[in-house]
């Protein structure tokens, strides 16, 4: 990830550890997309006690969501920022203030 975006120049390691709590996110759209596909195979397939249908969703589910992973990490990031940066529709008149960089520690940086 870099580490100011290319466009405005906005910061994107605010704080140390500012991504933990993106699991949360990351774990929320998961469940959501789970619940999904659940809701599509129940009406499109079905459910039968009789056979393994019930298996073979939940291993196609498991694969859906390894092949997906990147790209719901990155969605759960750009939500995770955008609940703490405020979007400034004017942000090419407007210079990115010293307040955008309050909590970034140079010193900490990569340091995990």
């Amino acid at each position: 990830m870099p580490v100011t975006c290319e466009v405005c120049g906005q910061p994107t390691e605010i704080e140390v550890g500012f991504y933990y709590g993106t699991g949360y996110v990351s774990y929320a759209l998961t469940v959501a997309l789970t619940v999904s596909t659940l809701v599509a195979w129940w009406i499109l397939i079905g459910f039968s006690t009789n056979d393994n249908r019930f298996f073979w969703w939940m291993g196609s589910n498991a694969l859906l969501l390894i092949i997906l992973q990147p790209w719901i990490m990155r969605l759960s990031r750009s939500f995770w920022i955008s609940w703490f940066v405020s979007y400034d529709p004017e942000w090419k008149q407007h210079k990115l203030s010293d307040e955008a960089f309050e909590r970034l520690n140079r010193d900490q940086s990569g340091n995990w």
